[in-house]
């Protein structure tokens, strides 16, 4: 029997993805359910058909924007741009920049896509860097929430208040939520929230910078 996802593109059956340099590329979740026919039905058609086609993908895989256009040539790079953004609001990805130890024995900056068929709150990505996620899995029997609840921690509340200090400095959710774990690591070796803010707005330039607009609309 084929397993399947009727919104699969095309080119899912195409020429085997390409992997990301050592280091880099997707990282799947821990945790999540067993494959099924509807883990992408609360998504609109093109978000689920890419996250069919992200959640197939092996370790390592290349799922940069530029990448996954070349494979996936039905959709453009700022209609994936767009796609990959609504997948981390879902609860179905984020990006975490991390080390990484190479052949040579030195450590390197990598970008690293976490994936998962299981819809996940904000709270459970921020634990993830730290490896404090919870074990407990959802009720598979539950559909995925497709608006995940914030979390109610410190770190995450003061970076998604940064904006209100400092109106250039605004984050979006999945900013925040792979920003936290080193806010709270300030917090917890006794910075207090004011002085973490003071950190983040200072030396900023004068007059304020104004934000170009985005040339591909969500």
């Amino acid at each position: 029997m084929a397993d399947e996802n009727s919104s699969l593109p095309t080119a899912a059956y195409a020429a085997p993805h390409p992997l990301a340099k050592p280091g880099f590329g997707k990282r799947g979740a821990p945790d999540q359910r067993p494959r099924h026919a509807t883990d992408f039905d609360h998504l609109p058609r093109r978000e689920a058909s890419i996250a069919a086609y992200l959640d197939r993908l092996p370790e390592g895989a290349d799922v940069s924007v530029k990448t996954l256009a070349k494979v996936l040539p039905d959709y453009g790079q700022c209609a994936l741009r767009t796609a990959l953004r609504r997948l981390s609001d879902a609860g179905h990805l984020r990006r975490f920049t991390e080390t990484f130890i190479g052949s040579g024995g030195s450590p390197q900056w990598v970008t690293r896509t976490y994936f998962s068929r299981t819809a996940r709150d904000d709270s459970w990505w921020a634990a993830l860097p730290a490896g404090n996620v919870p074990q407990a899995e959802p009720d598979e029997h539950q559909p995925a929430d497709p608006a995940p609840s914030r979390p109610h921690n410190p770190a995450y509340a003061l970076l998604a208040g940064l904006g209100r200090a400092e109106p250039r400095l605004t984050l979006s959710a999945a900013d925040c939520t792979s920003l936290a774990p080193y806010v709270a690591e300030w917090l917890a070796r006794g910075a207090s929230p004011d002085q973490v803010l003071a950190t983040l707005t200072a030396g900023l330039p004068t007059p304020s910078i104004t934000r170009p607009g985005s040339s591909c609309p969500g």
